[in-house]
């Protein structure tokens, strides 16, 4: 198969598709990320991608690779606050803050539902998963949980973010008519708190 004919380089840089093919796939879903639909939104020739990528699977790798170097740097500097001792109200307020930011939500939907399609995604999914469950326990163990339970309720938040982000993504009414993802969050670690042994000095 003849290789696509690669058009002058544009003022564009890799980075530039790696954006344009997150919003997209934010917005329409995965299927939508495509050479042509991302050239006509950024106002240049389908010809100019093949400068920067091979082709399309190459994109949606680095894509993949982009949003997950994006959570794993959070997670580390919320790691590294924990170990510097910021307190574990700021930290749970930022996690919150982290988790509600409109365009995030956008982009994590949108990553989540291509992980249902494709297992190396979802892998790679599940890594990140599993590392943010640790670092929720670590703050609500901080908070005054005891470690068992620090790490069941952590367990339970992310099923509760989780479930927010798939009625978000099936119900285009539910984020404007329903409490905010913020105020879910919020309150369960509350009712966890009142019914929650504290950890032991």
């Amino acid at each position: 198969m003849a290789s696509p004919v690669q058009a002058r380089p544009s003022h564009l840089q890799p980075n530039d598709w790696v954006r344009a093919g997150l919003a997209q796939l934010a917005r329409e879903g995965v299927e939508s990320v495509r050479v042509e639909v991302l050239a006509r939104l950024l106002g240049v020739s389908k010809g100019s991608f093949y400068w920067h990528f091979a082709d399309r699977d190459a994109l949606l790798s680095r894509m993949l690779s982009s949003w997950e170097e994006r959570e794993t740097a959070w997670l580390a500097g919320e790691e590294a606050n924990g170990e510097d001792r910021t307190s574990p109200a700021t930290r749970w307020a930022r996690f919150v803050e982290h988790c509600v930011e409109p365009d995030r939500i956008r982009e994590e939907i949108g990553v989540r539902s291509w992980a249902r399609k494709e297992t190396s995604v979802a892998e790679r999914v599940a890594l990140v998963e599993k590392r943010k469950i640790r670092m929720i326990a670590d703050v609500l163990f901080d908070v005054g949980f005891a470690r068992e339970a620090a790490d069941s309720w952590s367990e339970i938040v992310c099923l509760v973010y989780l479930g927010w982000l798939d009625r978000a993504a099936r119900d285009q009414d539910f984020k404007s008519r329903g409490r905010s993802l913020g105020e879910y969050l919020s309150e369960l670690v509350l009712a966890a708190s009142a019914k929650t042994p504290a950890a032991k000095g």
